[in-house]
């Protein structure tokens, strides 16, 4: 059968909704900054989970996705927003392994790539599991169900409400361009326009954020 298109998007009072809480989530700390980088970075949580410390440059502010890690098999330049760096710089200070950003349990290689989104869906169901029903509805958002998947999609929509281009922000989700002759002679990276994109997506989110907490 046909997958089915989900068109979830996490309107900004449900953003500052969330800064609210996750602090009652019990989520670690490493998959709080997960959810804040897939958001502001637009990433995919596969690619995220894959992220070695090595793929960031902290003095260029980038995080390289090689080929291997990214979807379409094209390796791809972020060019992280001072909202995401923080991030990155705290997942830092929490690790505990010097190669991968989120390691499994023995640190042998990263973490399985449905973890992060297992965390944040066992937080929004009625089931009630082990030792965890205090959780269980703790990220559920007015809009209804919403996975790491949708945060993605709210990135990219927020860049088209703060003025970004289609074409801009497209590089930025890293898509392949469906029209071939488009794909053949519009070879233009638009490394700027996709860095200062990136920023404005990160000034909103930290203000979104500054803001959720002024007002708890």
């Amino acid at each position: 059968t046909k997958p089915i298109e989900r068109d979830r998007i996490l309107s900004e009072l449900e953003i500052t909704s969330l800064v609210r809480q996750l602090p009652d989530a019990n989520l670690l700390q490493s998959t709080e900054c997960a959810i804040w980088i897939a958001l502001s970075t637009m990433c995919r949580i596969g690619e995220l989970s894959k992220a070695k410390f090595s793929d960031i440059d902290v003095d260029l502010k980038t995080w390289t996705i090689p080929e291997e890690n990214s979807k379409n098999g094209k390796a791809h330049t972020i060019f992280l927003s001072d909202f995401a760096l923080e991030k990155f710089k705290k997942l830092k200070h929490l690790a505990k392994n010097e190669t991968w950003i989120f390691p499994n349990r023995d640190a042998s290689t990263h973490v399985c790539e449905k973890s992060i989104t297992k965390q944040i869906g066992g937080r929004q169901t009625d089931n009630i599991l082990s030792n965890r029903s205090k959780d269980s509805q703790a990220l559920v958002l007015t809009g209804g169900k919403w996975t790491p998947h949708d945060l993605r999609r709210t990135g990219a929509t927020m860049m088209g409400n703060l003025g970004i281009q289609p074409d801009v922000i497209e590089k930025c989700l890293n898509h392949t361009e469906e029209n071939k002759v488009k794909r053949i002679y519009q070879r233009q990276e638009l490394k700027q326009e996709q860095a200062q994109a990136w920023q404005t997506l990160g000034n909103r989110l930290y203000l979104l954020t500054q803001e959720a907490q002024y007002k708890q």
